[in-house]
């Protein structure tokens, strides 16, 4: 979907990620959508570059990605020509986060490389992550110190349960948020109470539910992965 960096401007891009290769009906165009969906009042920029929305997550003034963006766009991790081609397309400054799947043929590997998998954005300078230390300790301290060196306060999902449930319990912050609303995505296990409980001490001025997504959930991606926000 087109990315919105102001009220009436937004960003086409070309979507074509390499966990669709072979799979293009799952593809939508960008382009597309702006013309037939959007207001005639709106504007929008072709960037020309391989984005993946999901991978696009504001926080306050800063933009994070994963440095999957490089790779998908043929570059060197952190090129400074790259990195100052985005700031000036999106308009913002950038925080990069460390991604890798060594083995993407594995069925629970992470091909997608979404920062919207990984944190999220609670207002200020507080940023909640999701318990990803459970599954990659190393890469989940990584992205900590990122994120504090920039002025973030990181808070970690973390649960209390007798055995976790590593297939479900990473979408949480996959959230939809319209206003003062946020549905949560709920599975139907243990730390979906923990988890309600938590986004609701981030966020008290919000009504907080649970929604169930298990069938969505086992295909990779939750309510932030198949919903689009734009403000009008």
């Amino acid at each position: 979907m087109p990315i919105q960096i102001a009220d009436k401007r937004f960003l086409v891009y070309d979507y074509s990620p390499d966990y669709l290769v072979g799979a293009e009906e799952y593809r939508t165009d960008s382009r597309s959508i702006f013309k037939d969906v959007l207001p005639e009042s709106s504007h929008w920029k072709d960037t020309g570059i391989k984005f993946d929305g999901g991978n696009v997550v504001f926080c306050g003034d800063c933009i994070v990605l994963t440095d999957k963006v490089f790779s998908e766009n043929g570059r060197k991790a952190y090129d400074n020509d790259f990195v100052q081609h985005l700031k000036n397309t999106l308009c913002s400054d950038l925080l990069f986060i460390p991604w890798h799947c060594e083995h993407p043929d594995d069925p629970d590997a992470d091909v997608y490389g979404h920062a919207d998998g990984l944190i999220r954005w609670m207002g200020g300078n507080r940023v909640l992550m999701t318990n990803h230390r459970d599954t990659d300790p190393v890469e989940a301290a990584e992205i900590i110190r990122r994120l504090e060196y920039k002025g973030y306060v990181v808070r970690e999902m973390q649960f209390d349960v007798p055995q976790l449930n590593r297939d479900f319990n990473w979408a949480y912050i996959n959230y939809l948020q319209v206003g003062r609303k946020i549905i949560v995505p709920t599975f139907g296990i243990p730390e979906d109470k923990q988890a309600l409980r938590i986004i609701q001490e981030e966020k008290p001025d919000c009504v907080v539910h649970g929604f169930r997504m298990r069938d969505i959930a086992s295909k990779g991606g939750a309510l932030h992965c198949i919903t689009w926000n734009i403000k009008r």
